[in-house]
């Protein structure tokens, strides 16, 4: 982004995730259980959010940002809406 700091946009990468995801609970979320659908996550959503991420430095605020995306994911899955419980699950499964 221009500016007089470094500035680092990752809408990009926001939109390439949810792009991805969306396809792929589209398509699972009535023949498949939710593992699957995690496992399809992890295998071919995550690395659109950690593309190139550890080569820059995020902000707090970009961190907090790709990290609701994981927590909009989750509770699309899991139909969940508090916190500590998708804070639960991410921890069980591992993300």
């Amino acid at each position: 982004m221009a500016g007089t700091k470094w500035k680092l946009s990752v809408d990009h990468l926001k939109l390439k995730f949810y792009r991805v995801f969306n396809c792929i609970y589209c398509r699972c979320k009535s023949q498949y259980s939710e593992l699957v659908t995690l496992e399809l996550l992890k295998s071919y959503c995550l690395p659109f959010l950690l593309y190139a991420s550890e080569a820059v430095s995020l902000s707090i605020g970009n961190i907090h940002s790709l990290d609701n995306c994981l927590n909009t994911a989750v509770h699309r899955i899991f139909n969940v809406n508090a916190s500590d419980c998708i804070a639960d699950i991410r921890r069980f499964i591992g993300l």
